[in-house]
């Protein structure tokens, strides 16, 4: 399409006469070329909404399928909803592949190893990027070995990172990517005990990406930062990381968590920056960003551990399930002894939660309490606000940006005014019938349920748990208690609600694991 090749060429204003002009006589290809200039402005939820009408138009024109599936789940990846963003990734394969698109098919992949990625599946996805690497061709290669690096670091195979790292380099490949792969370079040398080399490569990526305005230099900067606290070092540059930190708070969530990061640890109060790091860890995890959140968070308990604070606590039960999946950060030079150290309280925090909170059972028939009480669903079933509530806890990390929320709730809805009005009184009504009005927050663009745990996420984790035990035995207590929790229907009360079937599909592809199918 002529317009998508002009926004490709970063010709928006004449992408947009483009538009114009065939809007009268071809309005199929008009229309698309608005839902990527959407995509290109980071307007998830309008591509969203542009994209789900041009589904129907599109059935019987297999290339431009594909193409649209790839534009909707990068959109809901944007959007932190990996779990449907996969659901369009593999439509576009599946498109792909009976068209003979290639670079389609390639693309769709790599971005389903990201989410895989985001969701802390390691292990399947080592499995399934040395395949991709050994059967795939050209398409995609660079961003696989980018992934393959960043797992073999994970794993505690951090030889092998640099030498993957080091022949896109010296081979020129790196390209594009350089910068991405200083930074990870960066981590690999630190966890090499190479920390100069480290602290370099973080500052020059950081620098990097500072000089062209993005949002993300704010992730290596507070990684640099994490060695010279933790090293005793004079902070580098200070110009430049007040110039990531500004630059982070105008990105998204993953970056202004890197911005909360990065300002704690400008922080000489340990009490105070141990909890501006458990903090921007939260925020890293709705991020979706695990390593990060994994790293914050142990600086987090470190500062913490040693200045006695009782913030300690709370970010060792968030370490708990985060740290058996990161075994190569044992060896790190800086946190590793302590980490070991600290590795039989995590297992003790591993436990099950207490009756305080919000608790969900999603798996067999609906059933929600608040602090041990039951909620009763009768008399509100059929309302708005009871919706809300069942997407917020089947959203992952529990969080929907309120566009997204005015799209699912009032679809035909005209009125944007209108129709944030109507959210604003479910959002009421729900915190009444919680009667902890402070359990969903409104954050930024995003509402958010506070203390949740679901059991659908239990599922969730207790399979990532299985797929990294090393004992045999402990892998298949973890895969039992997932097959009780998994042998339920997913929300069988709302059989024909389009968003709550994008997950049921993913919970589907999970039971086939679980059960081993």
């Amino acid at each position: 399409m002529e317009g998508v090749r002009l926004l490709e060429a970063g010709l928006a204003r004449e992408a947009q006469d483009y538009i114009r002009s065939t809007r009268a006589e071809d309005p199929l290809a008009s229309s698309l070329v608005e839902v990527f200039l959407a995509l290109r402005r980071h307007n998830p939820s309008e591509v969203i909404r542009l994209g789900s009408r041009l589904l129907r138009k599109v059935s019987d024109k297999p290339e431009l399928a594909g193409t649209l599936f790839s534009w909707l789940g990068s959109a809901y990846r944007i959007m932190g909803e990996p779990d449907t963003a996969e659901n369009y990734f593999l439509r576009a394969i599946e498109v792909g592949e009976h068209t003979g698109q290639p670079e389609l098919v390639a693309g769709a992949k790599t971005d389903i190893f990201f989410l895989m990625f985001s969701r802390g599946e390691y292990v399947p996805l080592y499995r399934r990027v040395t395949e991709f690497l050994r059967t795939g061709g050209s398409g995609g290669r660079i961003l696989a070995l980018y992934l393959l690096s960043l797992l073999e670091m994970i794993r505690g195979e951090s030889a092998r990172a640099l030498d993957t790292i080091d022949s896109l380099f010296d081979s020129g490949e790196a390209g594009r990517f350089k910068l991405s792969l200083l930074e990870l370079r960066g981590s690999v040398l630190r966890l090499a005990g190479r920390l100069d080399e480290a602290l370099n490569d973080y500052l020059e990526s950081a620098s990097g990406y500072a000089d062209i305005g993005g949002a993300y230099s704010a992730f290596p900067a507070a990684k640099a930062l994490e060695i010279t606290r933790l090293a005793g070092l004079e902070n580098p540059r200070p110009g430049l990381l007040r110039k990531c930190v500004d630059l982070g708070k105008k990105g998204s969530w993953g970056e202004q968590a890197a911005a909360r990061e990065t300002e704690a640890l400008l922080s000489e109060d340990d009490p105070a920056a141990a909890q501006g790091l458990y903090e921007a860890s939260l925020d890293y995890f709705r991020a979706y960003q695990p390593v990060e959140a994994f790293l914050s968070g142990l600086t987090s308990a470190f500062l913490a551990w040693r200045a006695e604070s009782p913030v300690f606590q709370k970010v060792a039960r968030f370490l708990a399930p985060l740290a058996p999946l990161h075994p190569g950060f044992a060896s790190d030079p800086l946190l590793g002894e302590f980490l070991n150290s600290l590795s039989p309280l995590l297992c003790y925090q591993m436990k099950p939660s207490s009756d305080q909170g919000i608790k969900a059972w999603l798996t067999g028939e609906l059933a929600v309490s608040v602090d041990g009480q039951r909620l009763s669903l009768t008399g509100w079933r059929n309302d708005k606000s009871l919706m809300l509530l069942v997407y917020l806890l089947l959203s992952p990390r529990h969080r929907m940006a309120w566009d997204h929320l005015l799209y699912l709730l009032w679809p035909k809805e005209k009125d944007r005014e209108r129709a944030r009005n109507r959210l604003h009184v479910a959002v009421s009504v729900l915190r009444k019938h919680l009667a902890r009005p402070e359990l969903l927050s409104r954050k930024g663009d995003f509402y958010q349920l506070e203390d949740v745990w679901t059991d659908f996420g239990e599922m969730e984790d207790l399979l990532r748990r299985a797929d990294s035990a090393r004992d045999p035995a402990e892998r298949e207590k973890l895969l039992s208690r997932a097959r009780e929790v998994a042998k339920g229907e997913l929300l069988p009360e709302f059989p024909y609600d389009p968003y709550i079937d994008e997950h049921r599909q993913y919970y589907e592809r999970l039971r086939k694991r679980v059960f081993g199918k």
